[in-house]
């Protein structure tokens, strides 16, 4: 038994701090089997994800949520494995001539003090050699850039600290995102699998196409749940935050059988009224004179159902635009990887994000995209143990994707066995020259896919 503990190696917590809430997972492995030894989550409260919402209000109540978590939670150490968000960084794709690393590197900066609006240092700046394409009658290199801003990197340290957390790495959340799905790339038959990933948040969509474990187009579109909120709330005459909990609870009671879409529809709705007046409760049961066993009545149960069904309708028609914006986009994405590295084509398309448990959302895709869509399951062959995941462990999980990615760089860390779930050291380097900022201890990690340590 103390043999068997002796083995077992803690990662670093991997921390996900997203517009709409935030989580922290925390990783083991024993004989080469990662576990779940610690998980937390808060969401945000509506009022605090809006378009309109105090930047420092918002931080200070970040701050408060993680303290409590660590408090609260098993969580070992106070080593932590965060990332900066898709919309606080640059990325680029460009194509560059052959050239010798050394200067590659130097080009890259030189590139992203041309092609972005903000002040680039080398410490702050990373790249993703593509593959070869064809331009013209000579070949290149296509390189995704990667840089963040000083000031962010900044202001992510600060919350760091006033979490009384220590900081071990700051991952780009693409490439945390991308390193979750890519340990299920293990044969050598997967080094041509195409890889797409739609993760749909609340500010915006990240779109990450790759082949094998090669990162080969990052994009971010401003489509994405905020915007389906607004569309709901202009729609049916809504609060934005009104809109965004609706849209919630059909989330969560969609699938429900008609009593429970009855009580659904009673909630959001505004028949309170009704319900005092003829002495029925949400789900057509009729109440007693004393309160207990009520009995339950099929037509208003048929009649509530109806009424969860338009509504349902409703909100769909309210974001139907919205959808095929982003199906467009996404469309874009694969024929320009279609074309610049001839004839890429995927079989699925994994959704990800609190917004892939919309059903019509991921079917209007599947649709759209002729392509089948499949919502991701990011914890999937780690053992969960007893660990609460702040919701039903037997579903997908897929809000844990990022905060997973962070995880496995945790682990990575500590472990350096080739084991599921971690990064293996025969992944091809796609990024050499990470540094360690200044003062910080912190290595800003761009391209996610390397086992071995940044220097």
């Amino acid at each position: 038994m103390f043999g068997l503990l002796s083995r077992t190696r803690y990662g670093q917590i991997g921390l996900d701090v997203g517009t709409d809430g935030v989580r922290m997972l925390q990783l083991a492995a024993v004989c080469e089997q990662p576990f779940v030894i610690a998980a937390a989550s808060r969401r945000l409260p509506e009022d605090a994800t809006g378009p309109d919402t105090d930047p420092q209000k918002r931080r200070n109540l970040i701050i408060e949520y993680v303290r409590e978590m660590l408090e609260g939670g098993a969580f070992h150490g106070r080593n932590v494995v965060s990332c900066v968000r898709a919309d606080e960084i640059g990325v680029k794709n460009i194509r560059l001539p052959h050239m010798p690393e050394d200067e590659l590197a130097s080009a890259v900066v030189w590139e992203c003090q041309e092609r972005f609006g903000f002040e680039v240092a080398p410490d702050r700046v990373h790249y993703i050699k593509a593959g070869e394409v064809r331009q013209g009658l000579e070949t290149r290199d296509e390189v995704i850039l990667i840089a963040v801003p000083h000031d962010t990197v900044s202001r992510h340290l600060e919350m760091l600290s006033g979490m009384h957390l220590n900081p071990a790495h700051i991952d780009a959340e693409p490439t945390a995102l991308f390193r979750t799905y890519q340990r299920f790339l293990r044969r050598s038959e997967d080094d041509s699998t195409v890889t797409v990933i739609v993760d749909i948040g609340l500010s915006g969509t990240k779109i990450i196409i790759a082949r094998g474990k090669t990162i080969l187009l990052i994009k971010t579109i401003d489509i994405a749940g905020r915007k389906f909120n607004e569309g709901v709330a202009e729609e049916l005459n809504m609060s934005y935050s009104e809109a965004a909990s609706f849209r919630r609870r059909i989330f969560e009671n969609g699938q429900t059988d008609p009593r429970s879409r009855g009580e659904f529809v009673a909630n959001a709705g505004n028949d309170a009224a009704h319900r005092s007046a003829t002495g029925r409760n949400a789900t057509g049961r009729t109440l007693s004179s004393d309160g207990a066993k009520p009995n339950f009545d099929p037509e208003q149960s048929r009649r509530a159902s109806e009424t969860a069904g338009k509504l349902e309708w409703s909100v769909f028609d309210a974001i139907r635009e919205q959808i095929e914006a982003l199906a467009q986009e996404i469309s874009l994405c694969l024929r320009y990887c279609s074309v610049t590295f001839r004839g890429l084509r995927p079989s699925t398309i994994t959704m990800t994000g609190g917004e892939a448990y919309d059903q019509h959302l991921v079917n209007s895709l599947n649709e759209y995209l002729d392509c089948e869509c499949v919502v991701g399951q990011p914890l999937w062959g780690i053992d969960l143990g007893g660990v609460e995941m702040g919701s039903d462990r037997r579903g997908e999980l897929t809000e844990w994707s990022v905060a997973t990615g962070l995880a496995l760089r945790g682990l990575q860390e500590k472990v350096k066995a080739d084991i599921p779930g971690s990064i293996s050291a025969k992944f091809p380097v796609a990024n050499r020259t990470g540094k360690t900022t200044s003062g910080t201890g912190v290595t800003l990690v761009g391209s996610g896919v390397s086992e071995q340590e940044s220097v």
